[in-house]
């Protein structure tokens, strides 16, 4: 992959354009099309010509005509990630039930299984996503000693915190569920940390 260099004075930008193919020859990992694909967007972030742009006039007297780059949707922007997290955090918030207490909650993927994760992503993510359901409903009911029925909002990070492969996934769940019959909110003040090591 060849990047331009930037000229919009965009430090990060510019660590991307002139260091990016020197990474990938020192991390093998990061030789993917999807890495490829995140690196092309945040270069090509703010650029009328590849990102596409609107134009806009006076409606009155027709004069003028700035452009206004359309932004990229890459997880490697920090200003449009930002505005992706943000546009999230409030579609999540408006499905939210008043009064329950919500906890976050990240299961991730222990070092030695990462490699085997890697190669057979498509089969072992959708299990994980599966598993931590299913686990989470276990100790919630567990801990308070009959069937309980919470749900969970969930989103799967196959990256971790400095690129490396490291699969998590992250919860926002309520703390308690429906009883058996769905008549009774039970809600659970904790979840005991040696509940949880039990597991």
């Amino acid at each position: 992959m060849v990047a331009e260099r930037s000229r919009d004075g965009s430090v990060f930008k510019q660590s991307f354009a002139e260091h990016w193919t020197a990474f990938q020859h020192a991390h093998p990992r990061s030789q993917t099309s999807s890495y490829d694909g995140l690196v092309a967007q945040r270069l090509a972030c703010g650029h009328p010509a590849t990102m596409g742009y609107g134009a806009y006039r006076c409606l009155q007297c027709g004069q003028g005509k700035p452009l206004v780059a359309m932004r990229c949707p890459s997880s490697l922007c920090w200003r449009c990630a930002k505005v992706s997290g943000d546009n999230w955090v409030s579609q999540v918030s408006k499905v939210l039930h008043e009064g329950v207490l919500y906890r976050p909650i990240v299961l991730t993927v222990p070092a030695m299984f990462r490699t085997t994760f890697s190669r057979h992503a498509a089969v072992l993510l959708r299990a994980l996503m599966r598993c931590g359901a299913q686990g989470l409903a276990d100790v919630s009911s567990t801990s308070r000693g009959q069937a309980l029925k919470g749900g969970s909002s969930t989103v799967l990070h196959p990256p971790g915190r400095h690129g490396q492969y490291h699969p998590q996934r992250h919860l926002l769940a309520p703390s308690g569920g429906d009883d058996a019959r769905g008549a009774r909110w039970e809600h659970l003040q904790y979840l005991p940390y040696a509940l949880l090591r039990r597991k």
